[in-house]
């Protein structure tokens, strides 16, 4: 019995390499070409053009000369703003679209689930935050806009809006009734949730773009330091609350400044109480992270240097505890984290995410700053956001996926 002939179709062999110059801008379309053969009939050869969509996500392919296709490529868009809910259930991610993603944390979450979509916002997303009730999303975005986000539906119930430039980090205060934003117009807003009115505009000095922040408790303690350093009085000076505000009485924001230097804001009085001055050579703060129970703040700069303080020192020329540099690869984001088994009691450990693609972990303690694991996937893309949660460790960035560690 003779064999029955079979139709072999044949695809142009660097079909790869063709899609990922559409991919990457390089061309609006290129064709590439499909043949058919089958023994004992003439072979049919057709051209398909390979097309990235109008949204930037998916790769289409359209048929011509005979050809018929039915496929797409979706195209893991880059993360740029990221954060888990406080119950571990659900994550957020942002992109540079504007839009925003919720999914679940569970390996095994059904289709129906995840994940929600929404476009709430005209440019990059730049900070997402969970409310503690983990049902409710605080963005920020370069559009120079802040809203609030049900975590439920994807809603927008509320937008603030006062920002002259990119908003570029928020904080939520407590239970949420009260958002913080910072932004390269240099000033840090306090807000009204529930009237989305801002309650006050506080500027950093010479108007120093901010470019991350961190919030915390603790400020009795800065306030004794820096008095002890002759920086300043042992106590803040009394502040009356402003209508609708809620939870700032103990509360500093440490802000990092494209200036060099990172400055402490306290929120009970609205007032500065660290600022140095800036020095000409001091390259721009990525990132910021601030530790109230160890007393510590991490800085990282845009030459890949890592720096840690203590508050119990600070003044002039005083606090800084060690200054380190893997290479000169950005630091795009830093997180406090638990210990792992390879530190010690004492020491503290700092998460530094960089745009080398080579996350780290740092051990913190009276021996000095000390890699303690290497956190990377298979390929070196940039690195955008860093948190710690509950033990463990995520980090996403422009290669789109999200990684649990």
């Amino acid at each position: 019995m003779s064999p029955i002939s079979l139709a072999q179709v044949t695809i142009q062999s660097d079909v790869q390499e063709v899609i990922a110059d559409v991919k990457e801008g390089g061309s609006v379309s290129e064709d590439i070409w499909i043949s058919c053969y089958l023994k004992g009939e003439p072979s049919v050869h057709g051209k398909a053009s390979v097309i990235l969509d109008d949204d930037g996500s998916t790769i289409m392919m359209e048929g011509r000369d005979g050809v018929y296709i039915k496929a797409s490529s979706t195209i893991p868009r880059a993360i740029s703003a990221f954060d888990v809910a406080p119950n571990g259930a659900v994550y957020a991610t942002g992109f540079d679209n504007g839009s925003i993603a919720l999914s679940s944390t569970s390996t095994f979450a059904s289709s129906t689930t995840l994940p929600k979509t929404s476009k709430p916002h005209a440019s990059t997303i730049t900070s997402l935050r969970f409310f503690p009730s983990s049902e409710v999303v605080l963005a920020s975005s370069l559009d120079m806009s802040l809203s609030i986000i049900s975590a439920i539906d994807l809603a927008v119930p509320r937008r603030l809006t006062g920002h002259s430039r990119s908003v570029t980090d928020t904080a939520i205060i407590e239970r949420g009734k009260n958002v913080v934003s910072c932004a390269k117009d240099g000033t840090v807003r306090l807000w009204d949730v529930g009237t989305g009115k801002q309650i006050r505009m506080m500027g950093t000095e010479s108007w120093s773009p901010v470019l991350k922040m961190a919030c915390g408790a603790n400020t009795t303690q800065i306030h004794s330091a820096l008095s002890s350093n002759g920086q300043g009085p042992a106590t803040a000076p009394a502040t009356s609350f402003m209508d609708g505000e809620v939870g700032t009485h103990d509360k500093v924001l440490c802000l990092a400044l494209q200036n060099g230097h990172f400055g402490i804001l306290d929120l009970n009085t609205k007032m500065a109480v660290y600022n140095p001055t800036p020095q000409a050579t001091s390259p721009p703060l990525h990132a910021i992270a601030y530790n109230a129970d160890r007393h510590l703040i991490a800085t990282g700069s845009s030459e890949g240097i890592v720096s840690v303080h203590d508050t119990r020192a600070l003044g002039v020329n005083k606090g800084t505890l060690f200054r380190c540099q893997r290479n000169g690869a950005c630091v795009e984001d830093l997180a406090f984290a638990e210990q792992t088994r390879s530190s010690t009691s004492s020491s503290a450990e700092l998460v530094v995410g960089t745009v080398d693609g080579l996350p780290f972990r740092l051990a913190i303690d009276g021996a000095g700053p000390r890699v303690v694991e290497e956190l990377v996937g298979l390929d070196c893309d940039p690195i955008r956001v860093v948190r710690a949660v509950a033990g463990h460790v995520w980090i996403t960035g422009d290669d789109g996926l999200v990684r649990k560690f």
